[in-house]
C-alpha cells in the first residue's frame, strides 16, 4: 500500500513498554471518552494482573487499544498511570504535539489507515501492532504550527464541554420535575381536584411494530421510527426517522399523531418499556419492530403531551424494569405494560404540569441544537486544519493565513 505523507507515524512516536508500578490508577481506553480510570466504568473491569504486569503511561502519552484501533479506541494521558498489557503505549518524540496528534488520529483518513494496517482474518479479529502503527504514513505541519492548531480544537472542546454540561442540568431539573409533578407529591397552586386511579388497558389498546420480513417486494416510500428515537427521546424526533419498504400486510404498525410507542426487547432491562410519544402528523409512518403503540381511545382522560412526561418518570421506570424478562436479552410483554396502573389528575393541571415541564423541555431542545451545531463546526474545522497538503514543510492552511496578513 501506498499512500502520501511528509512522516511515517513511526518518526513521531516510540513505544513505550515501561513495567508499571504499584500505586497507580489502572486507566481503560474507551471509544467515545478516550482515557478514563477503570473505576468510573460503569461494568467494571476486574484485573488479576498485579502492577508490574501493566504497562506504565505518563503525561501526554497517547494509548490505543491493538484490537479496537481500527475504531479509533485511544485516548492522550492526562496523568501516570497503568494500562493493560494488551495495550500500546505511543511515546511522543520531539517533532509530533501529541495533543495534535489526537485530533490528527480521529480524521477518516487515518481511521482507515489503521484499518488498513491492521491484520485478521475478521474485523472482531484485527490488531495494529506497533511496527505497522510505524509504518502508517501522515501528514503533518510544523510543531508550532501542530500547537496552533491543538489550541484552537482545544478552545472549540471546552466550549461543547460547557454546553453539554448546560444541558445535563437541565435535563436533571426537567427529571426532578417530572418526578415531583406527575406523583402529585408537588401540586401547582391553582389545582386541588383529586387524582383517579386506572389501568392502561381502560385508556387505549395496542398494537404491534414491524416484522423482520416488513417491505418484501415492494417499493420504498414509507418511513419508520427507529428503536433508538423511541429510547432516546420523550417525543418523537421526526427527523430521525428511516425509510421502508411497507408491504398491505403492515398496516397495523401505521403511527398516528398522540401514539404512545414503547420499547419491548432489548439486551438490558434499562432498555426495556421506555416510552416515547408522536406529537406530529406525518403521513405513511410506521413503527420498527422490538417496538409496539399504544393509542389512546381519545383524549378525554390522559393527554399525549403529559404521557410523554409520566411514562419515563422514575416510579413508572422502576416497575417497566422489574417486569422485564430474560437473561442475555430481556423483553416486556405488552400485556404487562397494559395492566399498569397510573395516578392521573384532571386534564386541567395535565395541561399545567405540560406547560412547566414544557419550559425546560424548550430549554433542552436549545441547548441541543447548540451543542449539534458546535460539534458540526468543530468537524468541519477538523477537517479544513487536519487535511491539508503540506508543502516544503508549511500547509496550504498556513499559506492562506500568511497570504491573509
Amino acid at each position: 500500500m501506498i499512500y502520501d505523507g511528509n512522516v511515517r507515524l513511526g518518526d513521531l512516536f516510540s513505544s513505550r513498554r515501561e513495567k508499571g508500578r504499584p500505586g497507580l490508577p489502572t486507566l481503560s481506553v474507551t471509544l467515545n471518552n478516550g482515557i478514563v480510570n477503570r473505576e468510573d466504568l460503569e461494568r467494571k473491569q476486574d484485573t488479576a494482573l498485579d502492577a508490574t504486569e501493566h504497562l506504565l503511561v505518563k503525561p501526554r502519552d497517547i494509548a490505543y487499544n491493538m484490537m479496537r484501533m481500527w475504531q479509533g479506541a485511544f485516548g492522550l494521558v492526562g496523568h501516570e498511570g497503568l494500562v493493560s498489557p494488551a495495550y500500546v503505549v505511543l511515546q511522543p518524540k520531539a517533532r509530533i504535539d501529541p495533543e495534535y496528534a489526537s485530533y490528527l488520529f480521529r480524521t477518516q483518513r487515518m481511521i482507515y489507515l489503521f484499518w488498513a494496517y491492521s491484520y485478521g482474518l475478521t474485523e472482531d479479529r484485527l490488531r495494529l501492532y506497533f511496527p505497522d502503527f510505524s509504518k502508517i504514513p501522515a501528514t503533518v505541519p510544523p510543531l508550532e504550527s501542530q500547537k496552533q492548531i491543538a489550541n484552537i480544537f482545544s478552545t472549540w472542546d471546552k466550549a461543547i464541554l460547557t454546553v453539554e454540561r448546560l444541558l445535563n442540568n437541565s435535563k436533571q431539573e426537567r427529571d426532578a420535575l417530572v418526578t415531583s409533578l406527575t406523583t402529585g407529591s408537588q401540586r401547582l397552586n391553582s389545582c386541588q381536584d383529586e387524582w383517579q386511579t386506572i389501568t392502561l388497558d381502560k385508556l387505549g389498546c395496542t398494537y404491534g411494530g414491524l416484522s423482520g420480513k416488513a417491505g418484501k417486494d415492494f417499493g420504498w416510500g414509507s418511513k419508520f421510527i427507529p428503536y433508538t428515537n423511541i429510547f432516546n427521546n420523550y417525543q418523537i424526533d421526526v427527523e430521525d426517522l428511516g425509510l421502508v419498504n411497507i408491504g398491505p400486510t403492515e398496516q397495523q404498525s401505521l403511527v398516528k399523531f398522540g401514539d404512545i410507542l414503547f420499547t419491548t426487547s432489548s439486551e438490558t432491562p434499562e432498555e426495556v418499556g421506555m416510552a416515547s410519544v408522536l406529537l406530529d402528523s406525518i403521513e405513511n409512518l410506521y413503527l420498527n419492530s422490538f417496538c409496539f403503540g399504544y393509542r389512546l381511545h381519545n383524549f378525554n382522560s390522559l393527554l399525549p403531551e403529559y404521557a410523554m412526561y409520566l411514562l419515563r418518570a422514575p416510579e413508572i421506570r422502576t416497575q417497566m424494569m422489574q417486569l422485564a424478562q430474560g437473561s442475555t436479552r430481556f423483553n416486556i410483554s405488552k400485556t404487562k405494560v397494559m395492566r399498569f396502573r397510573v395516578r392521573l389528575p384532571s386534564l386541567d393541571e395535565q395541561r399545567s404540569i405540560v406547560k412547566v415541564l414544557g419550559c425546560v423541555s424548550k430549554l433542552i431542545s436549545l441547548w441541543t441544537m447548540n451543542l449539534r451545531l458546535l460539534k458540526q463546526e468543530r468537524a468541519a474545522l477538523i477537517f479544513k486544519l487536519l487535511n491539508h497538503k503540506i508543502d516544503n514543510g508549511v500547509t496550504h492552511a498556513d499559506a492562506d493565513a500568511g497570504a491573509a496578513k
